[in-house]
């Protein structure tokens, strides 16, 4: 067991590292321009990528950076859920939680419409339309296990997710003056629109402090759609291919 553990420690560590310069990248985003156009987990995927182009990983990092993109972005994907309050949920009612359900699977099945039509493959369309519908680069990186996407797909999803979400964040604040919302419709609206939190804040930020509050929270409720879509598509593919019944975990993002 001892072991096992050291064999983990060099390419956790190495995940760290590079997890902890994406975080400070971001702070000094945020200390330069105002705002952070690219989070941290952005900018932990890109510079990851960066380092494994560069640089060949070495052998001792290999089973702790499987650890760290298994174990522990699923640990991270299930705190993500932790920061939503049913309290607050309750207090807006149903409606509103069953609204912004079908607005996400309607742009699920829109999204992925469109990327078929691009003549995307049929698992990079799939992660183009849950990461912009849901929550970006977690829905992707829960998604992509269940749906057998290799590395190139989820590298290309996560990009284009990225791109259309600065993209997003710079034009709503404009799009608010052409509509002439008001902040309520404007939180909701920026909640259903931008995928990432952080970049909810940049685009609701600007406009008022009650479209800030509304926006997150219906951005927060669209992030627990992720556990229900998840579990469709394994049902679904395990169905298409009559695999048997699947486990319990293959099931739960």
């Amino acid at each position: 067991m001892r072991h096992h553990i050291l064999r983990l420690v060099p390419g956790i560590a190495l995940s760290a590292a590079v997890t902890g310069t994406a975080v400070l990248l971001e702070r000094a985003e945020t200390a330069l321009f105002g705002r952070a156009w690219l989070e941290s987990l952005v900018l932990a995927i890109l510079l990851g990528t960066l380092v494994r182009t560069l640089a060949k990983v070495p052998v001792s990092c290999e089973a702790g950076v499987r650890f760290s993109a298994k174990a522990v972005l699923e640990l991270a994907v299930m705190l993500l859920g932790a920061s939503v309050s049913a309290g607050a949920v309750a207090a807006h009612g149903l409606p509103l939680l069953g609204g912004i359900a079908l607005a996400v699977v309607l742009a699920i099945v829109f999204s992925y419409a469109v990327g078929r039509l691009l003549r995307l493959p049929h698992e990079m369309a799939v992660l183009v339309a849950c990461g912009n519908s849901i929550c970006g680069n977690s829905a992707i990186a829960a998604v992509a296990p269940v749906i057998d996407a290799d590395g190139s797909d989820v590298a290309a999803s996560i990009a284009f997710t990225a791109v259309l979400g600065v993209v997003v964040v710079l034009m709503l604040p404009l799009l608010d003056r052409v509509l002439a919302l008001t902040p309520l419709q404007y939180g909701v609206f920026t909640g259903m629109t931008v995928y990432a939190v952080p970049q909810v804040l940049a685009a609701a930020a600007p406009v008022s402090q009650a479209s800030l509050q509304v926006g997150t929270l219906v951005k927060l409720m669209r992030v627990l759609m992720l556990g229900p879509v998840v579990l469709a598509l394994a049902l679904s593919r395990r169905r298409s291919r009559r695999r048997s019944p699947p486990r319990l975990a293959q099931l739960v993002p």
